[in-house]
C-alpha cells in the first residue's frame, strides 16, 4: 500500500466513527414527557406534572443521583421572578411539589453538587 491508500483508509475509519462520537454524551430525547436542555455533559429535563415540576438528570443516559445536589427553580412569567427549592427524591428525580409554571415562562434550574461544589445551569422556554 502507498500513503495515498493508508490516508484514504484512515479517512473512512474517521467517518464511519463519527455517529458514535456524536451520540456520545447521551440522548437528548424527553424520557418523562418533558423538555430536554444539555448543560455540560449533563442531560437535564424538566417536566410540568400535575402535582408540581419533576427534574431529571442524566449523564451519558445513565440516571445521576438526585441526593448528590442542591438545587432551585428559577420562574420569570409576566415580568415577575420566582425561586422555588428542589427537594432531592429517589433516583435521578428533583422536585418542585405544588409549583405551577404558566405557558410562556423562562426557567432556569440551578443545581450544586453537594462534593465538588460545581455549578450545573439549563434554562427552558415553556410553550
Amino acid at each position: 500500500m502507498n500513503a495515498k491508500h493508508i490516508v484514504a483508509a484512515l479517512a473512512g475509519l474517521s467517518l464511519a466513527a463519527l455517529p458514535v462520537v456524536a451520540g456520545a454524551h447521551g440522548s437528548t430525547k424527553p424520557v418523562h414527557g418533558g423538555i430536554v436542555v444539555m448543560s455540560g455533559e449533563t442531560v437535564i429535563e424538566m417536566v410540568r406534572a400535575p402535582k408540581g415540576v419533576e427534574i431529571y438528570l442524566t449523564e451519558e443516559d445513565e440516571p445521576l443521583a438526585a441526593s448528590g445536589f442542591d438545587g432551585k427553580l428559577i420562574v420569570t412569567a409576566g415580568g415577575a421572578k420566582q425561586e422555588t427549592a428542589l427537594v432531592p427524591q429517589a433516583g435521578n428525580k428533583l422536585t418542585a411539589p405544588g409549583l405551577k409554571i404558566p405557558a410562556g415562562a423562562k426557567v432556569v434550574v440551578s443545581l450544586t453538587a453537594k462534593g465538588s461544589g460545581a455549578k450545573t445551569l439549563a434554562s427552558f422556554a415553556v410553550k
